[in-house]
This record gives structure tokens, C-alpha cells and sequence, in this order.
């Protein structure tokens, strides 16, 4: 059994092994000590190269390859070629045999590291055409002649190959019980709304000693919050205020079809969604119908929320707390990721849980005669 919960930080080294040394090359190291996110470099100007950091659970790491030393956070044209692997507390020396292309660099690690092995393997083609096409919305979004057809279009692909993405962590959760990347399978599938029916008897299915650990017995306590908010259950009531200060609650809509959409201005694929939003808005608002826009936005950044409102042509009413992820709406709704709504009937029941895309609208044709 993989050592899987580690108390306090300790110490992990990469040992990056490359034939040929560069003057110019790096590989960024990208990473997250709790919910602190660390990136660092490392210069690629020697045959081997030690990078070391410190921990405190199993743990993500991407790094990525830049030929000529550029940051990431500057790339234009195509996705900075990457390499993502874990590395765990007790077993902290992982090596790294830099190729070309960088993707297929060996890694060697412990058994953890075998464990992600084969679930990356699982999910390989999926994930190399989700970093295609968000390649793709990430540009047309920058563009400053933002083409929303294209971007609807990109959208709309993303969300079909993530729905078999899906599926296939599912298929694996069901085949490999005692693997701790079906746990965190697991955990990105509730994450991204998928109806608790559907979750639970995979948790279920997962080892005791999964289910016992610390995201196991979390993925639990959401699980349990996820059956009082599924289809049929009554929409917990709250209030917020709009951008000029208005104390605005959900309960002043009663009578009508409410889309709660929980989203925020530094999210990206929130705002890629938001032209299909503005598009459904123009189709459905009535007597009978609204939208309820939550921004996660954060303390301080006021006006980078009522920023993305206006520039996205957002015409529905909008409300936040400005407290991030703490915002009290999405803690209400146990709301992990974003973009995610709910769709609230005339009497205050949940009709559907993050519905996209013709999903949305079909919906919404059957519901609003």
C-alpha cells in the first residue's frame, strides 16, 4: 500500500539528466503545497541538474520545457511542451531522463509514480487533445478581435472530449479499487457536477484504505452535502450584493426559472462560456426566466468583476461576496470548480445541475413553454 497521508512537510529532489547541456534552456517547475502554488526554474546548463522543494502529500508536478529559457506565463503560438508526474513524501528521489520531445522524458520514481504511470496512460489521448484545444480558446480568447463564433466552437469541442474524458476515469475507478489516482478520479469527476447518483456507489467501490484517507473522507463529506442538493431538493436560500451595493437574494426571483451561474472573472473557461450564456439569455429571458450570476472573485477585486460584466455583455443580475472560494454561496452549494450552476424551478426546487452547452438550451425549450 502507497504511504498516502504524511503529517508534516518533507523533502523531495528531482534529478533532471539531460545528454546534452544547454546555456539557454529551462524547465519550470510548477507544483502546490497545499493551496500555496510554487513555481520555480531550473537551468538546463549542466549533464545533471538537482532541483529540490519540500511537501507534505503526494503531489502534482508539471514541469515545463522552454528551448530558450522564455517563462510560460509568455508563450504565444502553441502549447509549451510538458512532462507530469507525482512524487511522494516517503519515497522523495524522483530522476528524470530529459528527451526529445520533452513529453516522452523518462521518469523514475517509486510506486506511486507507477500508479500515476498507468493512469496517465489511461487517459493519454484525452488529455492531449484537451491541451490542443484549450491551446486554442486560450489564443482566441486573447485575441483582441475576439471571434465568439470560433470560440462557441472550440467550447463546445472541449466539452465533448472532457464527457469522455469522464467516462473513461470512470471505467478506471471501476477496474482499479486500490489505485490512489481512482480516488482523485473520483474527486475531479463530483468536482466537476457530475449528479451524486452517479458518484457515489464509485466511492463506494473504492478500498477501505482509500475512502479512509484524508480527500477520501472529504470526497464523503461532499458527497453526503451533493444528496441534499440534488434534483428534486428544495435550493438553499442566500443573499449577496450586487456590484451598486443592492442586497439581492435568490428567493426575490420565486415564480420564475432561475440559472444559478457560480463563475468569476480570472476564469477563463468562464468567460469562454459566457457568450453561450449572453445567447441563452437573449433567447429565454421573460416573465418566467432569469439568470442569478455568483462571482468568486476575490477581496480587493471589485473591479475586475464589474470589468468582465461589462466587457462580456453580462445583462442578467449579478451579486458576490468578494471572498473567493469562501464565498458563501458556493460554499452553500459545494461548488469545487467553476464554471458550474444549478437551474432553480418556480418553486424553489433544483431542475438541473450544471447543464452546457445544447444540454442548457434543450433544457430550457422542454421547461419554458
Amino acid at each position: 500500500m502507497i504511504g498516502i497521508v504524511v503529517g508534516q512537510k518533507q523533502d523531495f529532489k528531482l534529478t533532471l539528466n539531460r545528454q546534452s547541456p544547454s546555456s539557454e534552456a529551462k524547465v519550470f517547475v510548477r507544483y502546490f503545497v497545499g493551496q500555496k502554488l510554487k513555481i520555480d526554474s531550473v537551468s538546463l546548463n549542466s549533464s545533471h541538474v538537482a532541483y529540490k522543494g519540500q511537501i507534505d502529500e503526494p503531489t502534482q508536478v508539471i514541469l515545463f520545457y522552454s528551448k530558450d529559457g522564455t517563462s510560460f506565463f509568455h508563450r504565444k503560438g502553441g502549447p509549451m511542451q510538458r512532462l507530469t508526474f507525482y512524487v511522494d513524501p516517503l519515497e522523495a528521489n524522483t530522476e528524470i531522463v530529459i528527451k526529445d520531445p520533452f513529453e516522452s522524458s523518462i521518469v523514475k520514481g517509486g510506486q506511486l509514480q507507477a500508479a500515476y504511470r498507468k493512469y496517465q496512460d489511461y487517459l493519454h489521448s484525452y488529455e492531449q487533445q484537451l491541451i490542443t484545444q484549450q491551446s486554442k480558446r486560450a489564443d482566441l480568447y486573447q485575441d483582441k478581435s475576439r471571434n465568439e463564433e470560433a470560440l462557441r466552437q472550440v467550447s463546445t469541442e472541449i466539452e465533448k472530449i472532457e464527457e469522455l474524458r469522464v467516462q473513461a476515469q470512470r471505467k478506471f475507478i471501476v477496474e482499479n479499487p486500490d489505485n490512489y489516482f481512482s480516488l482523485l478520479a473520483l474527486q475531479e469527476v463530483a468536482r466537476h457536477g457530475s449528479d451524486v447518483s452517479q458518484i457515489e456507489p464509485l466511492f463506494l467501490k473504492l478500498s477501505v484504505d482509500l475512502q479512509k484517507t484524508t480527500i477520501g473522507e472529504k470526497l464523503e463529506r461532499e458527497i453526503l452535502l451533493a444528496k441534499k442538493l440534488g434534483i428534486g431538493q428544495p435550493a438553499p436560500d442566500f443573499g449577496q450584493l450586487t456590484p451598486d451595493g443592492r442586497l439581492l437574494k435568490l428567493s426575490d426571483f420565486k415564480g420564475k426559472y432561475v440559472l444559478l451561474d457560480f463563475w468569476a472573472s480570472w476564469c477563463g473557461p468562464c468567460r469562454a462560456e459566457n457568450p453561450h450564456l449572453v445567447e441563452i439569455y437573449k433567447q429565454f429571458k421573460g416573465p418566467g426566466f432569469e439568470i442569478l450570476g455568483i462571482s468568486l472573485d476575490k477581496p480587493g477585486k471589485k473591479d475586475n468583476w464589474t470589468k468582465a460584466i461589462e466587457q462580456d455583455g453580462l445583462k442578467w443580475p449579478q451579486i458576490s461576496d468578494l471572498n473567493g472560494w469562501q464565498n458563501n454561496a458556493a460554499q452553500l452549494y459545494g461548488i469545487q470548480a467553476i464554471p458550474q450552476n444549478y437551474l432553480i424551478s418556480p418553486e424553489g426546487k433544483i431542475v438541473g445541475i450544471n447543464l452546457k452547452g445544447k444540454q442548457l438550451t434543450d433544457r430550457l425549450t422542454e421547461l419554458i413553454k
